[in-house]
């Protein structure tokens, strides 16, 4: 029988606020499948403790002193690829963001997302997904996307994913997704090719099929 332990999604927080960080940690303990692994002040200190310990998500904030946030996630990405970052800050463009999905982050998102959002966007980063909404506004689409939970939890699929196969049913093309969702064209490939996966269909036409069996979910 699988330990609790095995579910559990390990977290480290870097943010030089003391203050924000301490509430953070008040606010992603109460989750009962999130564990917190590591605090740190600035990205020198959370390489210091990736060096330690390993988290499924890096939680991470941009303005810190000693070793910027920017810079953390590169180093991050060439020497623990293995951890996902999620970019948490109060200052949202979309230049920035098209820089750090290059750079390999999972997510950028500001710090008033309210804590229900947060805790499935963790959730969802464990799996696969990617929060790059180039605007606010955008930012809970996929939570907000009405979909069938049995559904999507009987085949394992994101909210995203989701997102992705009723407009794929609705005759989009990926570039169209792309345009529409506020992200890469690359990410929208990388999700077909997941479903195709999680589905167990046969290329683009296979999944163009699948979606339109189930347009109504």
């Amino acid at each position: 029988m699988e330990s609790k332990e095995q579910h559990l999604i390990t977290l480290m927080i870097a943010d030089d606020h003391k203050l924000f960080a301490e509430g953070l940690c008040a606010i992603l303990s109460k989750h009962p499948n999130f564990k917190i692994i590591g605090v740190a002040a600035n990205g020198k200190e959370i390489l210091h403790l990736l060096n330690h310990h390993l988290p499924d998500i890096l939680i991470i904030d941009l303005n810190m002193p000693v070793l910027d946030g920017e810079t953390a996630c590169e180093k991050i990405r060439q020497l623990f690829p293995s951890v996902k970052i999620m970019v948490l800050s109060m200052y949202h463009t979309s230049k920035l963001a098209t820089k750090l999905e290059e750079i390999g982050v999972k997510a950028f998102i500001q710090k008033d997302t309210d804590a229900d959002s947060l805790f499935k966007i963790i959730s969802e980063i464990k799996l696969g997904e990617c929060f790059f909404e180039k605007t606010k506004s955008n930012l809970q689409s996929a939570s907000n996307y009405n979909v069938d939970d049995h559904f999507q939890k009987s085949h394992n699929l994101t909210s995203r994913e989701m997102e992705i196969l009723k407009l794929i049913s609705d005759d989009y093309t990926s570039q169209q997704i792309a345009q529409k969702l506020f992200i890469s064209l690359n990410t929208v490939d990388t999700h077909r090719k997941n479903m195709v996966q999680k589905l167990n269909v046969t290329g683009k036409t296979g999944l163009l099929k699948f979606a339109l069996e189930n347009k109504h979910r």
